[in-house]
């Protein structure tokens, strides 16, 4: 059983009588572990597909199970629980509060996980150190660089050990070297036994994945695994 089964996804967005659709008939799957790109450009659909699966909208058609379990048999309850313990979010604008110290914005899942307070600095200093961001632990995000506040936001994502990780353009606001520090990071994630689930108009961070889904107009343009793709480009 995947972790991720999508079969012809609709989602259309309704204002008063006109109705756009953002996504029409996608279909596919991802497997526990797994690391998958999706790209496309501006209005094809990746970032409501992101929101879809990532448990942040709802579909208007097709069917989504996460687990094993459709999308539409979770009670509002356990849509939240999924969301904090199974599923860490990157984006792109890092989401940090802007006068909490790293540490304070790490610990902040933790708030409604059920784990005891007495355990959250040691919990959250563990996520710290794996992202390699120690010496930075009391700081406050307007005192990092953008390289260093994606990391904390890696390591928010982590603090609840989730099964997936969604990577929202993480590099979009970096420069190229900070950018591929953090990318190397989330690979290493990947291999740790996370999965990935990254969505990205740069074809550097792409191939990252193992797998990369493009979009087109809300439909899926190509499926194809990153060493197919890059052996298809060199015939």
């Amino acid at each position: 059983m995947a972790l991720i089964e999508i079969k012809d996804l609709e989602k259309i967005y309704r204002n008063d009588s006109v109705e756009t659709p953002a996504l029409d008939g996608v279909s596919f799957n991802i497997e526990q572990g797994e690391f998958v790109a999706i790209m496309g450009p501006s209005g094809s659909g990746k970032s409501t597909l992101l929101h879809v699966i990532g448990f942040l909208d709802f579909p208007t058609g097709g069917s989504y199970l996460f687990d094993g379990k459709s999308i539409n048999d979770y009670s509002k309850e356990e849509i939240a629980h999924v969301r904090n313990k199974k599923m860490g979010f990157i984006f792109q604008t890092f989401n940090l509060l802007s006068r909490t110290t790293v540490l304070d914005n790490v610990k902040l899942p933790l708030v409604y996980s059920g784990i005891k307070e007495a355990k959250w600095n040691e919990i959250a200093l563990k996520a710290i150190e794996e992202v390699g961001l120690m010496h930075r632990v009391n700081h406050e995000p307007s005192q990092l660089s953008g390289g260093e506040k994606q990391r904390a936001a890696i390591a928010r994502a982590l603090i609840n050990d989730p099964s997936v990780i969604f990577a929202d353009e993480p590099t979009g606001n970096l420069d190229s070297k900070s950018g591929g520090q953090v990318m190397e990071l989330i690979k290493q994630l990947n291999e740790k036994g996370h999965t990935i689930i990254l969505v990205t108009h740069e074809t550097y961070t792409a191939e990252y994945a193992q797998r990369i889904i493009r979009l087109k107009d809300g439909k899926i343009d190509s499926d194809q695994k990153v060493m197919e793709r890059r052996n298809n480009f060199i015939k």
